[in-house]
């Protein structure tokens, strides 16, 4: 079977996490949203459609995979900002449908080999938009991931859905200075390390803790939660539900219903909620962000240029990858900070907007030097083992020449 995962004309109102990842990769519950499709079909010969700056990033990155191939076969088309289930994606395959829609959205199609093609030789799904078939169906359950803010809100929700495909076995054996709260929905692997005086409360959804994960003493950790493999969350720390932490992490301070892609650090206290963390982050000491304005209206926030109103009356901050963000910084609700940014304010709250590569020191933006940040990500990376690839480096210095300081 033939999956053909794309990205559209939207990828980028996914920003500043789509900035340097394909919209798939976009992380809800306890999957990214291609990882939950692979789960679901091991066995299918996928194939992606991404930006062409994400190119060479992709193919490094998944090997097997064909990326933006100029060669298509009969398959079915997914949009990759969907968080897909099982019995939606069955249908979209399986049943007589053709086309499917969310809104005004293709978020799925079947296409036979001449038509795939044809769409492919046109531009594709980043370039040209297909004309619905005549046999629709527009009542699939499966939320699109539109905005960043969409990912956090059902965060909850997904962790709940996905937990129903833990492979994790029930059978840790706590000491008897841990408490669990409904321990029937709470799995921690054996392999994971959890300090005494930690309390979990599954009462409001489930916890789920990966592998290699150590716990620090007189944590409480609230469900629906999912740590991922590798992480490590510091002694005194508060995490509300609704709230998903990549692997390889370091988290401490408090934190409420929201996502850390992975291979970020926010270690000491400071409060976090209603928002969406990049990879390779790191987040000085009493940092904090507000989510609520003080007459609870509904908050605005900058997506690729323009000033869209979330509908929401709770949303935190958005920071990009590869971003560093100096002690004591507050920000304000609907924070964005593009990739590769250098925080170090001067007392007040940051600018509601940086966009990406920002030098913000003593309340000025300047742009941040290409050697400097290298040098930074060299450091940052080696602390976790790893080392920069010379397609991330590329990438990155692609988009870099492009920026103009404002």
């Amino acid at each position: 079977m033939n999956i053909y995962i794309f990205e559209d004309l939207d990828a980028i109102n996914l920003s500043p996490i789509s900035y340097t990842r394909p919209a798939f990769e976009i992380h809800c519950g306890l999957f990214t949203c291609l990882e939950r499709i692979k789960f679901f079909f091991p066995e299918a010969e996928l194939s992606f459609f991404v930006r062409n700056e994400l190119i060479d990033v992709v193919k490094n990155k998944y090997p097997s995979n064909s990326v933006n191939p100029s060669l298509v076969n009969e398959g079915v088309w997914l949009l990759g900002n969907v968080l897909w289930s099982k019995d939606d994606l069955d249908f979209v395959i399986y049943h007589r449908f053709e086309t499917y829609v969310n809104g005004e959205k293709i978020i799925g199609i079947k296409l036979k080999k001449e038509e795939g093609q044809k769409w492919v030789d046109n531009g594709g799904p980043l370039k040209k938009k297909l004309k619905y078939s005549s046999k629709i169906n527009n009542e699939l359950s499966s939320p699109v991931i539109n905005y960043l803010w969409d990912a956090v809100n059902n965060n909850p929700n997904q962790i709940a859905l996905d937990s129903k495909f833990v492979t994790i076995a029930k059978d840790f054996r706590p000491s008897s200075i841990i408490t669990l709260i409904e321990a029937k929905k709470i799995f921690i692997d054996n392999n994971s390390l959890i300090s005494p005086y930690t309390f979990f409360d599954a009462s409001k959804g489930e916890i789920i803790v990966e592998k290699n994960v150590k716990i620090s003493p007189f944590c409480y950790l609230e469900g629906p939660l999912f740590i991922g493999k590798g992480s490590t969350i510091r002694p005194n720390t508060q995490i509300r539900g609704g709230t998903s932490i990549g692997p390889f992490s370091k988290i401490g301070g408090e934190i409420s219903q929201s996502i850390f892609q992975g291979n970020t650090n926010k270690i000491h206290y400071g409060y976090i909620g209603n928002s969406y963390i990049g990879e390779w982050v790191n987040i000085g000491a009493g940092t904090t962000c507000s989510n609520l304005k003080n007459n609870y209206s509904s908050i605005k926030v900058q997506v690729n240029g323009s000033l869209i109103d979330t509908k929401k009356n709770k949303i935190g901050c958005y920071i990009g990858d590869y971003t560093k963000i100096a002690i004591g910084t507050y920000l304000n609700t609907g924070t964005v900070i593009g990739a590769v940014c250098n925080i170090a304010p001067k007392g007040i709250p940051i600018p509601k907007y940086l966009q990406p590569f920002t030098w913000f020191a003593n309340n000025e933006k300047i742009k941040y030097e290409w050697e400097k940040f290298v040098k930074t990500l060299e450091i940052y990376k080696k602390g976790k083992g790893l080392s920069i690839t010379d397609v991330e480096l590329s990438m990155l210095k692609e988009k870099y020449d492009t920026i103009i300081t404002t």
